[in-house]
Parts: C-alpha cells; structure tokens; sequence
C-alpha cells in the first residue's frame, strides 16, 4: 500500500510539474506585449535595428514603424538602407527613420560612431539582429576543415563580437530611457546542427549573453528587458531555399512574433509558437537520436539548395 501510495504521489507530482510549465509557455504566447511601454505618448521612441537592409531585420523596422516607433536602419550597404528607407517613408510617413552605415564583420573601439549617430534620440529598442553566414563564406552549410582562418573570425565577429560591444555602447543610452528592451536574435542551430558548428556556437553564446545580461539588469535595478529570440527556419533572403509553410513563417512574421512576446518574463525564448513546438522535440529526443534528425534534415537543405542554384 505504502509503495502504490508513493507511486501516486510520484505521478501527481510529475502532472503538476508539466502543467505548471504548460501555462507558463501558454502565458508567453496570450499574454499582451509590453513593448507599447518603450514608447509612452508625448514621446519620440527609437528603436535601432541592427542587419536591417533584408530579412528578418527588414521585418523588424516593419512593425516597429507600425507601432509608431522611429528607426535607426543599421547595415553595411549604404544603397540598400537608402531603398529601405524610402519604403518605409512612403508605408510609414509619420514615423522617421536614420541610416548608420557599419560593417558588422569589424567591431572595433570605432563603434562609437553608432553612439554618435543615436545622440540625444530616446532609444528604447535594440534589436541585434545582425548575423548568418551568408556574405562571410559562401556557402552556410560547410565542414569546419573547409573554413578558413579568417571565415571562422569573422563568423564569430558578426555573430558574437559585434552585438555584445554594440549592446554596452548602447547599454547607458537604454538604462537612461527605461522602461527599454534588447531583443538578441539566437538560433535553433544552438542546439547542434552539423555544418553550422561555428555559427551554431556563437548562437550559444548569444543566449547565455541574453540570459546573463538580463539578470544584470535586475540585480541592478534597470528596467532593461533583455531577450534571447530564439529563430527556427524562416523565409528570407539569407533562406531562399525554404518555402514558407507551417513552421517556416516569413520574416516580418518572425519579427512580430517576437516584439509580441515583450514582457513576458523569459530572457530566451522560442517567440515564434510553432517553433516552439519544434523546440520541444529537441529538448526531449536523446542526443544521438536528435543528431540523426539534424543531420537527415541539414542533408535535405543542402540538396535542396544545390538543386535550386543549378543554372537553367
């Protein structure tokens, strides 16, 4: 009796565990976001949005301007932020937007320039999107041997270097304008995924940054909410070779999901659902198992990459 006892309470332990942690993940995602309060009424908010040209980032200074934010458009290719810009102008008139011309893949003592350009302007948003691998070798799915010294640099510098030096820049400018957010966009291939092994590691490190950095921040006592996004597959110029579908949404998708997740409490989350939803797979599959799965699904990518660049 004493066992069948401790067995049910086992169980029903077990239940409530699981279902405390389905409502915390179902609160995240019917909660309201808290974003609105970055940019209070009576005020001009900013929001800078690093890797802004295309993509996700493109998505991000998208919604931003639809929520009444101005944006500072970060990039490398001072004609692609200029086209960006008139886009935005002609959806978004009221909401002003600035171009800051940097290159991503060198961040020196020289990123005082970003601080200068930003001024007196009251940022509140941060999004460090900037990242990937396509322009820094050329292909984004290749074995480590294959690299080159300066690739494997300049993957960690755009990816790990450039958004951890452009946050503490940035970070007295946000603590003065708080109530303010930093979004850091992290990745699925954190978890493994072969021919990605430097991409993916600077992708830790861009969660473990969000979660420390958030921590820092309430110990003290700045309202600076800081989020590790978590981005599964989407559609995007760096991924053309993915169509859109029920896991793959479009990148201003994947931006909105992400702003809408603002307040919620996490310091790194999966802000697309249907993502997460994938994110449970890899949390319980065992390791070799998961490997198995990347590997068959990486392979699939890449074939479906070379089949679409073969010439007409």
């Amino acid at each position: 009796m004493d066992a069948i006892y401790i067995l049910s309470s086992v169980g029903a332990v077990t239940c409530l565990i699981f279902l405390v942690k389905v409502v915390r993940h179902l609160h995240c995602y019917l909660r309201p976001s808290s974003l609105h309060q970055c940019n209070p009424l009576g005020k001009e908010s900013w929001a800078l949005v690093t890797g802004a040209s295309d993509g996700i980032g493109l998505g991000f200074a998208q919604e931003l301007c639809d929520r009444g934010f101005n944006v500072f458009l970060h990039g490398r290719n001072h004609q692609k932020l200029l086209r960006v810009q008139e886009q935005l102008k002609a959806q978004w008139p009221t909401s002003k937007t600035k171009v800051i011309v940097f290159d991503a893949g060198k961040p020196t003592e020289e990123m005082s320039e970003i601080v200068r350009e930003v001024g007196n302007a009251n940022l509140t948003v941060l999004v460090n999107n900037v990242g990937g691998a396509i322009g820094v070798i050329a292909t984004e799915y290749i074995k480590l041997q294959d690299m080159t010294h300066q690739q494997v640099q300049d993957l960690v510098s755009v990816n790990a270097l450039f958004p951890a030096q452009l946050t503490r820049e940035l970070l007295p400018i946000l603590q003065k304008n708080a109530p303010s957010v930093i979004l850091n966009m992290s990745s699925a291939a954190a978890h493994g995924l072969p021919w990605l092994s430097v991409y993916g590691a600077t992708k830790g490190f861009v969660g473990t940054f969000s979660t420390a950095l958030n921590a820092e921040m309430r110990a003290g006592g700045h309202q600076v909410e800081v989020i590790g996004v978590i981005v599964g597959s989407v559609k995007s110029p760096g991924n053309a070779h993915v169509d859109e579908g029920f896991f793959i949404p479009s990148s201003r998708t994947m931006a909105r999901s992400a702003l809408e997740r603002v307040g919620c409490g996490r310091s790194q989350l999966w802000t697309y659902w249907r993502h997460r939803l994938q994110g449970f797979v890899f949390e319980w599959l065992p390791e070799r198992l998961l490997q198995l799965v990347f590997i068959k699904r990486v392979r699939i990518l890449i074939a479906r990459r070379d089949e679409k660049q073969k010439p007409a």
